[in-house]
């Protein structure tokens, strides 16, 4: 018989759990740590445990004993079965709560900091309300955010099935809403299936749905033709094209030949229609334009994107020398974060934008450097070439991008003068050992970290701040609705 506890839910956990303790006196496990399932903070629940781990229970919420004043019902139809959006059963205020105490956990647990040498500086999340002034609902922009969405094929008992995965699984639900992304990926979505219910193909992986400014592509990720099926199998990526060729501008047909679990194609089979994105951002004074491939990195919520690269801009301001500012982005991607600085290698009033970081605005003595003022960083080749065509784009001749490993960070320290600023941005595994060691010597005057992984930003910030103090920490909520939360934190040489 599966064991049942009364656990009282406090928090939430990384991965869209409530957290809590056991409740029942009479019970030798009280006060033990539990992490439950369909629960969320506030709530009283039965749950049933489903792993026993040495410091913790694992459970699902079988009843509801007393209901969280956070609770809010779900958007969504298919919550109970998507792993998709597991927050969207708790109020989006308390949303906001939950992520900043990731991140100040985060940095207290994780990253050994002392609490007084973060928390004075961490600030409020910056959330989508910041974007209604337009005098909507600002519930309406928690809603329809994503730019783009990796649905996913599975071929079982003979039929091949798409959609969203489900919690904890590879299994597919075929979804046929996602209130995150507009409705018309759901059009593309259904479009597919039509076509592809008549070839029972153990052939695709991935659909991968994008749109900016009102363009919208799709790509195809498949495996490779198979001698067996390989007419039957041209037949369905033709037929698919044609049945979306009304909502998309361009469908590209990628293949990936290796068998890990990933959206991403290692090259090219073929490209129907025009498949080219550009996305415009607009910052105080100047306007960026950046062309995008189908598979370039870019945020997945383009209005708090801009929100937080304006973040990005204030924290320089802040810090930045009056013009012919030396700035490094390293895991630059297609530029995003560098061109949105342009400006300030050319020239910099200090003036922060926003007026709740005026009191960050520092002194600088500056120093004169020969150009590029701007040098991008990235390991990706395909992203570093449309880096170079967006600086062209930006007029941005004093830009530079090299495609080159984080890791290679001291090779740049070698071959250039330290710059004034440093920013970094990397995947979710954080920033390399070698990177932060080459850091450590040559410590160039300020930093500002960009992360989407409050734990891996923790273990950096961890070894940063043995030569470096933090100036601010803001989260911003670029992912309503899940428990992801970016964080952006500026930090100076110590004695700066």
């Amino acid at each position: 018989m599966q064991e049942t506890v009364t656990v009282f839910l406090t928090g939430m956990s990384h991965d869209g759990r409530a957290a809590g303790k056991i409740d029942d006196m009479s019970s030798l496990r009280h006060g033990q740590t539990v992490f439950v399932e369909n629960a969320v903070a506030g709530q009283k629940v039965r749950a049933a445990v489903t792993a026993d781990k040495k410091n913790f229970l694992e459970a699902v919420c079988t009843e509801v004993l007393e209901q969280s004043p956070h609770y809010a019902e779900a958007i969504c139809p298919h919550h109970a079965e998507c792993g998709g959006c597991s927050w969207q059963h708790l109020q989006y205020d308390e949303q906001l709560r939950q992520k900043e105490l990731f991140v100040k956990n985060a940095l207290r647990r994780l990253g050994n900091i002392r609490e007084s040498d973060f928390a004075q500086h961490c600030l409020p999340v910056l959330s989508c309300k910041e974007l209604s002034d337009t005098g909507e609902n600002p519930q309406d922009n928690t809603l329809r955010y994503r730019n783009k969405m990796e649905f996913a094929f599975a071929f079982c008992q003979g039929r091949l099935k798409l959609g969203l995965r489900r919690k904890n699984s590879h299994d597919i639900a075929e979804v046929t809403e996602c209130r995150l992304m507009p409705r018309q990926a759901m059009l593309i979505i259904e479009a597919l299936r039509q076509v592809l219910r008549d070839f029972d193909l153990p052939f695709y992986r991935y659909a991968v749905v994008r749109h900016f400014q009102d363009t919208w592509t799709l790509e195809l990720i498949t495996y490779p033709f198979s001698e067996k099926n390989k007419q039957a199998e041209k037949q369905s990526m033709e037929r698919c094209s044609d049945a979306v060729r009304h909502l998309v501008s361009g469908l590209v047909h990628g293949i990936r030949k290796s068998k890990t679990d990933v959206a991403y194609a290692e090259h090219t089979a073929n490209e129907y229609g025009n498949a080219q994105l550009m996305q415009r951002l607009c910052f105080a004074g100047h306007d960026t334009l950046y062309k995008l491939g189908s598979r370039a990195f870019f945020q997945v919520n383009t209005a708090m994107a801009q929100l937080l690269y304006g973040v990005v801009q204030d924290f320089a301001k802040c810090v930045l020398p009056e013009k012919n500012s030396h700035v490094w982005d390293f895991y630059c991607g297609v530029g995003s974060i560098g061109l949105s600085l342009a400006p300030f290698c050319e020239h910099n009033d200090k003036q922060p934008v926003f007026s709740r970081y005026s009191a960050l605005v520092t002194e600088y003595s500056g120093f004169l450097y020969k150009k590029p003022l701007l040098i991008g960083a990235e390991a990706v080749e395909s992203a570093v070439l449309l880096a170079e065509e967006n600086a062209c784009l930006n007029n941005c001749g004093f830009a530079r991008f090299e495609c080159c490993a984080g890791k290679d960070i001291g090779k740049f320290f070698k071959r250039f003068s330290l710059p004034h600023l440093l920013i970094l941005d990397p995947p979710r595994a954080g920033i390399e050992a070698e990177a932060l060691a080459a850091i450590l010597r040559f410590l160039p005057p300020y930093l500002i970290l960009v992360s989407c992984n409050a734990a891996t930003l923790a273990r950096d910030l961890g070894k940063l701040v043995s030569a470096y103090r933090i100036l601010a920490v803001q989260p911003v909520d670029l992912f309503p609705h899940t428990p992801h939360v970016e964080t952006v934190v500026l930090l100076s040489k110590a004695g700066l």
